[in-house]
């Protein structure tokens, strides 16, 4: 009988103390992540919205980084290109992964980039010209080279011994914690990583326990809730595959999610063809915010629009009223360019 890693041994029946296996480890569930099911418990909404933002407003990369995750690469491709030019290298990955992805004819470019961001010490930029990265099998695998794992690997070293965590988690995380050493080693990664309000690493971990089951789930929602008073962004989406309810969506929107603005658009724009005029606004104003503010002008054209270009005109200033209180934070990094967790 297992109690809390104590055993009673069969041959005298005493208890004896022991380190529960890599199956019991699997089996206690996501609650063996201690910094969100020991001490530390749920908490209020964290007044700061960018306490886990990799960049903050005023940082030369939060405006370009979060044009970029937002889809507007109409603003953030000439920034990120002018902050490369200048010497930026963190701006050179990004620079160098647009230029890579938009055209057979600027791919080349994008590899130039790459190479002198990692020359000028950009880790990230030294992990795509490694040969087994998926940028370079798709995109120039014939320039790509082993002699850059080694220079990756040199400079996230570099980059943690400055004290820079998540360089120091893409160091050392396990590729596949299917072994209990390299577990523990993923469980210490979650928890001194939580301590200092970077999620990525929990995000990660929640992958092993996905489809465990209903109770494995609840702990997870549990998981997701904390991470998302602490305003990271992609424990709100992650939640929405929990729930339809939509008591986090103002939150949610209001630090940058497309999703549940998406979601909240969506519903209204079926009735717009027979909204009274204020929730007419209301709803045309979210379309407006998607459309300037993701790029996204898709949910305008399921829209009946109204006749009364005053209208139209109200629903355009509500909208850029909000995006005058939304606090966005950045979540996306080198290692998610798509955003995807």
């Amino acid at each position: 009988m297992l109690l809390l890693g104590v055993v009673l041994t069969p041959a005298t029946g005493c208890l004896q103390n022991e380190e529960p296996s890599f199956n019991e480890l699997i089996q206690q569930g996501p609650s063996v992540l201690a910094y969100y099911f020991g001490e530390h418990s749920p908490i209020s909404q964290q007044s700061d919205p960018y306490i886990s933002s990799l960049y903050r407003p005023g940082d030369l990369l939060y405006q370009p980084i979060l044009d970029f995750q937002n889809g507007r690469l109409d603003k953030a491709v000439p920034k990120l290109k002018s902050l490369s030019e200048g010497g930026n290298a963190d701006a050179m990955f990004w620079y160098a992964d647009f230029l890579t992805k938009s055209s057979v004819k600027t791919k080349h470019e994008g590899y130039l980039w790459f190479e002198k961001a990692a020359k000028l010490g950009n880790p990230y930029a030294a992990m795509v010209l490694v040969p087994t990265s998926k940028i370079c099998k798709d995109y120039f695998k014939e320039l790509c080279s082993i002699h850059w794992q080694d220079t990756a690997k040199s400079l996230l070293e570099k980059r943690a011994a400055g004290g820079d965590l998540r360089a120091k988690y893409y160091l050392e995380r396990p590729i596949n914690p299917h072994t209990k050493a390299d577990f523990e080693k993923m469980l210490a990664l979650v928890d001194e990583s939580a301590k200092m309000n970077f999620f990525i690493p929990t995000l990660d971990m929640l992958k092993f326990y996905e489809g465990m089951g209903d109770s494995t789930d609840s702990e997870i929602v549990r998981i997701l809730q904390i991470v998302a008073k602490y305003n990271f962004l992609p424990a709100y989406i992650a939640l929405n595959e929990f729930s339809t309810k939509n008591e986090i969506y103002p939150t949610a929107i209001k630090l940058g999610s497309k999703v549940q603005l998406e979601i909240d658009a969506l519903r209204c724009t079926k009735e717009s063809h027979k909204l009274a005029i204020q929730d007419l606004i209301d709803c045309l104003s979210k379309a407006y915010t998607l459309n300037d503010f993701y790029n996204e002008p898709f949910t305008l054209k399921y829209m009946v629009l109204p006749d009364d270009p005053n209208l139209i005109q109200k629903a355009k200033e509500k909208s850029k009223a909000f995006i005058d209180t939304m606090t966005p934070t950045v979540y996306i990094d080198e290692m998610h360019v798509d955003g995807f967790f």
